[in-house]
């Protein structure tokens, strides 16, 4: 479909009316009008429901608006992508990053691959399922993420390339100006926690590692929940209960004194971070950023 159709559509269903979608376009009521009629007689398909005074996007449209209006942001997007590669001369490459490493390395991730080649980066930030559907589907190009050492590469192995990247620790924080108080209350049989959602890796990896040999020592009280690992950090900087962060995120504030690391106390995760490609991706600008990310230490300080 023509572009300016496009947004035509979805200028009548903003407005719901030939008049101020024809305002919205920027042309008068009568050229918008032989404009939808154009496109009503291309797609055999009524567009506006004629029988309603004041006419309004006919039923069909109104069913389907938010898969047009996907489409069209997807047009959009398209047309930037196309736009931006022929001024800049700069490819797009897309990486799926899990929801933690987006907050704590994406910045390090942006600058490595944006130095080869003159390569746009774009950042999805999801969960680790996602992050693989969105590799495996072609919608990125790479994805890092999280991993155990014991986890096994199944299906992987066979659709996709993987490489180590660094290791990374989830250790438990919490406010460091209160800190002996909360570990007072610990060895005296309980402890606030800041959980992640039992279905997020981060929240499988603190049940099965840290949970078990902390409730047999005290009660654990679940004080709040959230998959966002800044969201935990934050409410264990503001002494809501502990929570269990990767390093790098937390490092500066651990470094400055802000948060204390209780991992003697209270354990810790050890993880791995994974980059991954698609196997039979080969390109030129791709293989050179694989060898890149490779090499990890360009990525992890």
């Amino acid at each position: 479909m023509r572009i300016d159709w496009m947004e035509d559509v979805i200028a009548l269903l903003d407005t719901g009316s030939v008049v101020e979608a024809a305002a919205m376009r920027n042309v008068s009521q009568s050229a918008f009008s032989r404009r939808i009629q154009t496109l009503e007689m291309l797609l055999d398909v009524a567009l506006i429901d004629r029988r309603s005074k004041p006419n309004r996007p006919a039923a069909a449209l109104r069913n389907n608006q938010e898969r047009l209006r996907q489409a069209a942001r997807q047009q959009r997007s398209l047309i930037k992508q196309i736009q931006t590669e022929s001024r800049s001369g700069s490819r797009l490459v897309v990486v799926a990053c899990q929801h933690a490493i987006t907050a704590s390395l994406g910045p390090q991730i942006v600058k490595l691959i944006s130095g080869i080649g003159k390569a746009h980066v774009r950042l999805r930030s999801a969960n680790l399922d996602e992050c693989e559907a969105l590799l495996l589907t072609g919608q990125a190009d790479f994805s890092i993420t999280y991993g155990m050492e014991s986890e096994a590469a199944g299906y992987r192995a066979a659709t996709t390339q993987e490489a180590f990247i660094a290791n990374e620790r989830l250790v438990p924080v919490y406010q460091a100006r209160t800190v002996k108080e909360m570990l007072w209350r610990f060895h005296m049989g309980h402890l606030d926690v800041v959980a992640y959602p039992a279905d997020v890796f981060l929240g499988v990896a603190v049940e099965r590692h840290i949970y078990p040999h902390i409730e047999r020592q005290c009660r654990l009280n679940i004080v709040a929940e959230t998959a966002l690992t800044l969201a935990a950090m934050q409410m264990a900087s503001a002494g809501v209960g502990v929570a269990w962060v990767p390093e790098a995120l937390a490092q500066a504030d651990l470094d400055d004194g802000r948060l204390s690391d209780l991992s003697d106390e209270l354990g810790s995760v050890h993880m791995q971070i994974i980059a991954r490609k698609r196997a039979e991706d080969a390109s030129d600008l791709h293989s050179r950023i694989w060898n890149a990310l490779s090499r990890g230490g360009a990525v992890v300080p």
